[in-house]
């Protein structure tokens, strides 16, 4: 399929109100709350019927990209590329151009609908809400910066300073593994690289598995117990149904 058959198979498709799955390799530039340019990469691009547009990476399960809906978005043949534009519709400003390169596989479906209802109790977000609120948690000199950072790498749940040092923080709702330990030491390596000075990594979780231990250790990044009993949330029912309209 050429790129100018393919921009207008996406355009046809989205307009329909299809959920649109995209594998390829692309580059990313996103504006908003932050500027960001994601080089050439393979990566998996989710458009959903309410519009959302999420994209992730090949590993991990936090996107490296998305925008929340509503969204308008249009796709366009430059040359043997494809240029797929995004724009959130209402405040906050948020833009992502997606330069579709190669495509290895592209899948459109219609008429998804999913009414399970959802029963939710302790989650990362009630953690993250709740150290918000009680920064001293962390650590007695915290003092919070932002919510769900955004980076090239994914979201911080926590980003603040300790004392007059930068710190970043994940945190896990069930026992963090050797994943979790990665990903917070990709984050403060990319802040160090960023920021060009020392910065500290906290991971929170209940537990942590004992190979995460190790390299926690081997790495200099704290790891924090947090008792996830201690959140008063109370259990409720969620239905994704609204989201699939």
């Amino acid at each position: 399929m050429d790129s100018s058959s393919f921009a207008e198979r996406i355009n046809l498709d989205l307009g329909a109100g299809k959920a649109v799955i995209i594998v390829c390799c692309c580059s990313i530039e996103y504006w908003g709350r932050s500027r960001s340019i994601i080089g050439s990469g393979e990566r998996i691009v989710l458009f959903k019927p309410d519009s959302t547009l999420i994209v992730h990476s090949p590993e991990g399960f936090k996107p490296v990209n998305w925008m929340s809906p509503p969204t308008d978005t249009s796709a366009e043949a430059d040359g043997e590329r494809v240029l797929i534009h995004s724009q959130r519709t209402v405040k906050p400003y948020e833009e992502i151009k997606i330069t579709v390169e190669r495509v290895i596989g592209y899948h459109s479906y219609e008429g998804l609908k999913d009414a399970q209802e959802l029963d939710l109790t302790h989650t990362e977000c009630d953690m993250r809400d709740y150290l918000a609120a009680h920064p001293s948690e962390v650590d007695s000199n915290f003092r919070l910066k932002s919510v769900e950072y955004r980076s090239p790498l994914g979201f911080f749940d926590l980003y603040g300073k300790i004392g007059e040092t930068y710190a970043v923080v994940e945190l896990k709702n069930v026992t963090a593994g050797l994943p979790a330990a990665l990903q917070i030491k990709r984050y403060r390596d990319w802040l160090r690289e960023h920021l060009k000075q020392d910065v500290r990594a906290i991971l929170m979780a209940p537990s942590a598995a004992p190979n995460a231990i190790n390299l926690l250790k081997k790495e200099g990044i704290e790891f924090k117990k947090f008792n996830v009993r201690k959140l008063k949330v109370e259990r409720r029912k969620h239905t994704l149904e609204p989201w699939m309209k």
